[in-house]
């Protein structure tokens, strides 16, 4: 019976067109390889007490070739920040996560907070189709009125290495609106009347954090996602506390992604709750 499966695969394979063919050989070989690698030297590095995790690329993009964006994604992703380079599962759950909210028809437009060099900006831009995409941020590292109580520690330059004028150049300015200076004071009236289908919060401190996700959220369309960075990171504990806050209010709950700093990710309720 065995054989009769294994000859019935056989067939199956070689009635394919030779295309086909050609890349299951492809696939099939990449995948034995990458198993001996990661027999050998990846499931070693993932036992030790060390900052790398060698994993496997998702199917979705390997396999089923359904990231056709990823290389220039991939590009956006470092531009002059190299640290991105060891957190590829962030740019997969924003790809992903943005192209889903078009497959569910959740209406609304794209928000960051927390632009800093725009590599997470860019990806956005290139996903959101005819959406406008509001960016805010100081563009001057922390505003030092944010740095108090459990972000007093923090250091006032930390994120200054960069300019409006760069990010402007680098995400575009086709359907994207910039605004610089202090949140939520920068908020403009068409930002202030959109509706959100996308809310990417990388702010870090626990001022701005509270301030976004009340100024957000009821703008958020039902289905619509928040992705809160740094949230389980544990080197961020203002904007766990004011995440942890704002969701005992409004009744919904967080499913956290174990990316090199800990997004949390919150698709609102088909009923809003507040």
């Amino acid at each position: 019976m065995r054989l009769k499966s294994i000859f019935g695969r056989i067939s199956r394979f070689l009635a394919r067109p030779p295309e086909q063919r050609a890349r299951i050989l492809k696939l099939r070989t990449q995948w034995f390889a990458g198993a001996i690698f990661f027999r050998l030297l990846g499931w070693n590095i993932n036992h030790r007490r060390s900052p790398l995790l060698l994993v496997y690329k998702p199917q979705f993009d390997y396999v089923c070739d359904r990231f056709p964006e990823y290389r220039a994604f991939r590009e956006y992703w470092v531009h002059g920040n190299a640290q991105n380079r060891g957190d590829l599962l962030r740019l997969y759950t924003i790809a992903l996560n943005a192209k889903q909210l078009d497959l569910d028809d959740v209406r609304g437009d794209f928000a960051e907070l927390g632009v800093y060099k725009g590599n997470s900006a860019k990806v956005l831009s290139a996903l959101k189709g005819p959406r406008h995409l509001y960016l805010f941020d100081t563009f001057s590292g922390f505003d030092r009125r944010d740095l108090r109580n459990l972000d007093k520690t923090h250091r006032g330059d930390s994120f200054s290495d960069v300019s409006l004028d760069d990010v402007r150049s680098f995400v575009g300015i086709d359907g994207v609106s910039y605004a610089a200076g202090w949140f939520p004071q920068s908020v403009s009236a068409a930002a202030s009347n959109a509706r959100y289908a996308l809310v990417h919060i990388d702010c870090d401190l626990y001022d701005p954090a509270k301030a976004a996700l009340e100024f957000f959220y009821p703008r958020l369309s039902p289905g619509g996602l928040l992705l809160i960075h740094d949230y389980s990171s544990g080197l961020w504990p203002g904007l766990t506390q004011a995440v942890d806050e704002f969701i005992k209010t409004i009744g919904e709950r967080l499913v956290l992604i174990p990316d090199a700093s800990g997004t949390a990710s919150l698709r609102k309720s088909q009923v809003a709750v507040r």
